[in-house]
Order: C-alpha cells, then structure tokens, then sequence
C-alpha cells in the first residue's frame, strides 16, 4: 500500500508527463495470500503483492489505454507515451464525450478494511484448516477448499478533477466434503474475518455430503424447487450481466429494451444495487472515481433502471451512475453490489410446504445461451434433495437444467425471510471482493431436461 498522498502524487506525474486533451489514472495495489487444502491436508500457501497503473488518455475523441506493474517514473512514463501512441493510431469513438468531471459531493467515507482481515496470517489460515479439517475426519470425510484473504488499494484521478482513493479488505473461504460418491458445499466471504465461521462452514458441508451419500436417480421433468442463496444467485447475477448492463441496453441487446417501467417479474421480487449494504462487499465509488450511489434495479416485480459507466451515460445525456469497470471494458457497465429484498417464510417451512420436490445447494457450470432471452443452462452440484411430505428425504443424483430466467422468477412460489451474501471468488487477478445479498427462492415447475451419474 502506497498511502493517499503517494497515489495522487502518481497521478499528478502521469497528468505532467502527457501532452493529451484529457488524462485518467487508475492505481491497484493489492496484497493477497492464500492456503489451499485436499485430502484433509495443506497443499498450497502462497502470497502475492502487486501494483498496476492504467492510463487512459484522450485526443478529442481518439482514446489510447496502457498500463504498468511498475511504480518507477520512467516505466510510468513509457505507458504514457504507448497510451499516446496508441490513442492516435484508434478511429475516433463518436460515443466519447469526455471522461467524468468532478462530481459535485464527494463520495462517501466507508470503512471497508478491517485490521484483523488484513493481518490474517499464514498460520491463522492453517488453524482455520484445521477446524475444517476436524469436522471432516470426525466425520470420516474428505474435506477440500482454500481460505484467502487480501487487501487492496483503489485509486482512481483524471486532468478534470476527479480523485477517489480507499483501501479494502476481504476474507474468502470455500469448503467440499466428500464421503466418495456424495460432496456437500458451502462457502463465505466477509470484510471481517471475525465474522466467518470455519467450522459451521465445515458442518455445513459435512451435513450436505452425509445426507446425499449413495445418491437416488431421479429422472427429468418440472419440479417444484427450493433454492438456497447459492444457487439463486446466479438468477440475479445473469440479470446484472445481461439485462441491467446500460452498454447493452442501448444496443438492444437486453432483455429490457422496451420494457423499463413494465412488470418482468413476480411483484414479490425487488432488487436493489447498494454499495453501502452492510451485509455486502460496500464500496464507495466506481473504477472511473465516480461516487456510487444506491439505485432501484426491479421494484416489486417492476423494471426501474439499468446501470451506465460515463460512456454510456452520455451517450444518453444522462449522468453515469457509478457502475464503471475497470478500462478498457468493451463489455459494459455492471452492477456489483446487488441485493435482493427477503420474503416472509423461512426455509424450513418452504421445505415443509413441498409435497414433492427438490433442494439445490447450488450451480455449476452455469452458461448463457440466449443472452436476449435470458435462457441459461448448468447443473446442480455438491448437494442435491429430494423433497417428499415437507422433509428432505435424501440425496439424488445431480440434474441438468435449462431455464429462462424471466420465466423462472414469474413462478415464484416463495422467498425465504433471511438473506445471505454469496461471495465471488477472488480467483487469480487484482483482488477486488464482490458479492450478491440473497434469499433462497421457491420455484414452481423448474426444468430439468437430464441426469448425470454422480
């Protein structure tokens, strides 16, 4: 981490040493580490630190981007001059206006990075292994999963004003037990490492796999479905990608071309993007420096808004929203901080409810096929139920599905009264902690075309 003052002090250097019309700086520190478990065994500790600068320059309406990992002025100016020479050498984007201005208030002070998350050691990481790691053997299990966690500095600052910084903290922990023919799954991410539990992660996932242990066939068809928060998020997370992205929007190329202000989905669904949600991964101000703000996604079933970045936004005359990545981006802007609002039932009673049907933990290998439609397909993983007289019976082999979301949440049944926050993972890049706070759904009818053999 480099410090508030060092970073403008980047980018103030990065602005001197450009001759463009206009400039924009983005700056990723980030330090991450992470142990890796198989077989009840640790297998893997590594740590990384790295920094990355990205430059942004603009000649009339001709951008160039180039970037560096180094924080040496003369390498930082050698990605001036390719983001130079770059920009002249692009076809004008008659899109472009202009990069964001300052915005007239700033962005909001949030307290996104925890000391102990930060200072989570090497050796408090093999403890939390080994809390997981008892769980499996009492259980004569075999447990797998890494724990991680990384802080990270975010920078942003261009030649017309704008300048955000702020650091951020997050722990992620995926656990899979597997008695050999069954797996159970579950999995948490937080800003406070303080408030994940590795062992209840452990005995979550040992009561999965125990439960579907020498799994039934069960053939295709529709069923009534319950899913938990790991699974239903992928129904919003697709949404975010697809319907909600601004870019694609006004290609009409989303689902929503047409159809903001109309009804979509049940009325019972409202889904909001909040950035200061204390159960999320809050975060303050977009990958342009601009400040984010709360805004209405679906109101009681209603389509109210998509999501823009600046160049977006112009485009329309309108002012961005917050929900710029990272450039270039030729994907579009996404919301990243989605919260779905809780029903009335809790899960025991949704279970309690089903005559007949199934429980899905959560998805795997879920792909769009129609991103217009929004038609999805996937298959279930690492703890699959049957439902019968309002108790969870037994495991079932998993079942491959293919679903239109729209469809899926327009037959809703019920939505759990508790909300989770599904972590992404941190994979391999520049840390940065993203999540989706939902409930789990009752579906009617769910579609699934096919079996698998395990």
């Amino acid at each position: 981490m480099i410090g508030k003052r060092e970073a403008r002090k980047i980018i103030n250097f990065v602005k001197d040493s450009s001759k463009a019309d206009q400039v924009e700086v983005s700056i990723v520190n980030h330090e991450q580490a992470l142990t890796r478990f198989a077989n009840n065994y640790i297998h893997q500790n590594v740590s990384e630190s790295n920094s990355s600068i990205s430059i942004r320059v603009v000649f009339g309406k001709k951008l160039g981007i180039a970037s560096t990992n180094s924080l040496d002025p003369g390498k930082i100016r050698e990605a001036v001059a390719w983001a130079e020479k770059i920009a002249r050498f692009q076809k004008e984007n008659t899109d472009f206006v202009t990069l964001p201005k300052l915005a007239s208030g700033r962005y909001r002070e949030l307290n996104v990075n925890v000391k102990g998350t930060g200072s989570f050691s090497e050796r408090d990481r093999a403890r939390a292994v080994g809390a997981v790691v008892d769980v499996a053997r009492r259980n004569e299990l075999d447990a797998f999963g890494s724990v991680s966690n990384g802080t990270a500095e975010i920078c942003v600052g261009n030649s017309l004003g704008v300048f955000a910084h702020s650091v951020c903290g997050d722990v992620f922990s995926n656990v899979v037990m597997s008695t050999g023919n069954s797996t159970g799954y579950a999995q948490a991410g937080n800003r406070d490492v303080r408030d994940v539990d590795f062992q209840e992660l452990a005995e979550t996932a040992a009561r999965k796999a125990l439960l579907s242990k020498d799994p039934a066939e069960l053939g295709p068809g529709r069923y009534t479905t319950i899913f938990e928060p790991l699974a239903a998020s992928e129904f919003i997370d697709y949404l975010s990608f697809y319907a909600f992205n601004g870019k694609i929007f006004q290609e009409e190329r989303s689902y929503l071309t047409g159809k903001l202000g109309t009804k979509i989905v049940d009325e019972r669904i409202t889904v909001i993007d909040d950035p200061f949600a204390k159960k999320g991964f809050a975060f303050p101000f977009d990958f342009e420096g601009v400040p984010k703000r709360r805004l209405v996604l679906i109101d009681k079933g209603i389509a109210k808004n998509v999501v823009y970045d600046s160049l977006a936004a112009y485009k329309e005359k309108k002012k961005s929203t917050g929900h710029a990545l990272g450039a270039p981006n030729p994907f579009g802007p996404i919301p990243l901080n989605v919260v779905m609002k809780p029903g009335k039932k809790t899960i025991d009673e949704m279970i309690s409810e089903t005559k007949r049907g199934i429980l899905v933990t959560r998805f795997h290998y879920t792909n769009i096929i129609d991103p217009h439609k929004l038609v999805f397909t996937g298959m279930t993983r690492d703890g699959t139920f049957l439902i019968e007289d309002g108790r969870v019976r037994k495991g079932v082999k998993n079942l491959r599905f293919t679903e239109n979301i729209i469809d899926v949440l327009n037959r809703v049944q019920s939505i759990s009264n508790r909300t989770e926050l599904v972590a992404g993972d941190p994979g391999y890049g520049s840390r940065f902690a993203t999540g989706t706070v939902v409930p789990a759904v009752k579906i009617n009818d769910f579609n699934f075309t096919s079996a698998t053999d395990f």
